[in-house]
């Protein structure tokens, strides 16, 4: 959709300019007027055919996760939804989610639905939060519906959060670690590789190996950037189609120590977001089909799908995931259980605490793997610099001697 940049008055007079997605510029005149404002000049704003120089909007979880628990607390409160919408927007200050609010306000004002306004938001609002929204507006609860949602997202969000700060230590060792190499190699190693040719001596093997990597590094670090370059760039595109994403997200399941950790995740996450769905009042199928998108890996949407597939000709849920390589006995027994005994959701709810215990544990557990392997890791390092200087001063001076 395009954007239009405008100028106009406001109802304190003063002159404001912004930019705006609309469909064409009368579009963005209507909503101009529903805001009180005074178009002076609306036109298409160009964009830039590189894209960071586009000055796209961005917005944080964070701020999605307030609006959701805010909106949440006033509808709860009894307050209409407009005016819910008008107060956010008052104490958003001056920002990029204050804008879509208002864009939100504007088309709910125009005669859209909540649901209907969120949508076109695709990139902030992902299908989960809009099916929801959706089904909560059908079924006269969207104050508990919104409860929910917040729930999901600051567990979404704090589990992100657990996992980046797990792993900002071993990323800063390894990083050191490339940097010292780097500069070794390139600076250090040359003027030895220099010093050892004139005396003549003779070199043990992990000298000669650093030194030839000294040389390939020094005449074809050229080659090695773009060759680097060229493979991260082709294994991007390989993983942006179909096949490429279900290839490596069913790898990532199988990684050492990580895999385990992305498995649990992807089962809290899967749990938690079939309640959601369940509770919101969804067919079963529309909650199936949305599952498939939003769980966050392709290959557990793949089997998902069969699920959905499997339920459409009236074998139940619990039948089809107890065929499939994916899903634990533990949690088909208790999707079979919740069947039986139509207590889906607290079977659901329960699936997901106990996937939360485990990522947790799985965290604490990776930590505490990662951090020996880093110090084995240095070590070999070391060892191997070591080695590769002292073993041929340790023979030049016997040779002396």
């Amino acid at each position: 959709m395009p954007e239009f940049q405008y100028r106009a008055i406001n109802g304190e007079g003063q002159i404001i300019q912004d930019v705006l997605e609309a469909a064409g510029p009368g579009i963005v005149a209507d909503r101009l007027n529903n805001l009180g404002y005074v178009p002076l000049k609306i036109k298409e704003a160009k964009k830039s055919r590189f894209k960071f120089l586009n000055n796209e909007k961005k917005v944080k979880i964070d701020d999605v996760v307030f609006f959701t628990r805010q909106l949440y607390t006033l509808l709860k409160a009894g307050v209409p939804l407009l005016s819910c919408l008008d107060a956010l927007m008052e104490q958003g200050g001056k920002n990029n989610f204050r804008d879509i609010v208002q864009e939100i306000y504007v088309s709910i004002e125009s005669g859209n639905s909540f649901s209907d306004a969120l949508a076109k938001q695709p990139d902030v609002f992902p299908k989960l939060y809009i099916s929801s929204v959706r089904a909560g507006e059908m079924s006269g609860q969207l104050d508990e519906v919104l409860g929910r949602l917040a729930s999901v997202l600051e567990h979404e969000k704090n589990t992100r959060d657990k996992i980046k700060s797990a792993m900002r230590y071993p990323i800063i060792v390894v990083i050191a670690l490339v940097i010292a190499f780097a500069i070794l190699i390139t600076m250090v190693v040359p003027k030895f590789a220099t010093m050892f040719a004139q005396m003549g001596a003779q070199l043990p093997l992990p000298t000669q190996l650093l030194i030839a990597l000294s040389k390939i590094f020094q005449h074809d670090l050229h080659f090695i950037i773009l060759g680097i370059a060229g493979i991260v760039f082709a294994f991007k595109k390989f993983i942006k189609g179909k096949k490429g994403r279900l290839w490596w997200d069913g790898q990532k399941l199988k990684l050492p120590i990580f895999g385990d950790l992305l498995m649990k995740n992807a089962l809290s996450r899967f749990s938690k977001m079939f309640e959601t769905l369940n509770r919101s009042g969804l067919p079963i199928l529309q909650t199936l089909d949305i599952l498939a998108e939003t769980v966050g890996n392709e290959k557990i949407g793949q089997e998902i799908k069969k699920i959905s597939l499997s339920v459409q000709r009236g074998e139940g849920i619990a039948t089809p995931m107890k065929r499939s390589d994916i899903f634990p006995s533990m949690v088909v027994r208790m999707i079979a259980i919740g069947e039986q005994t139509g207590s889906m959701e607290d079977m659901l709810e329960t699936i997901s605490t106990h996937y939360d215990l485990e990522v947790d544990y799985a965290i604490k557990n990776m930590t505490a793997l990662i951090e020996p392997l880093l110090t084995v890791t240095i070590g070999v390092f070391i060892l191997f610099l070591a080695l590769s200087i002292f073993l041929p001063m340790w023979n030049i001076m016997s040779v002396i001697h």
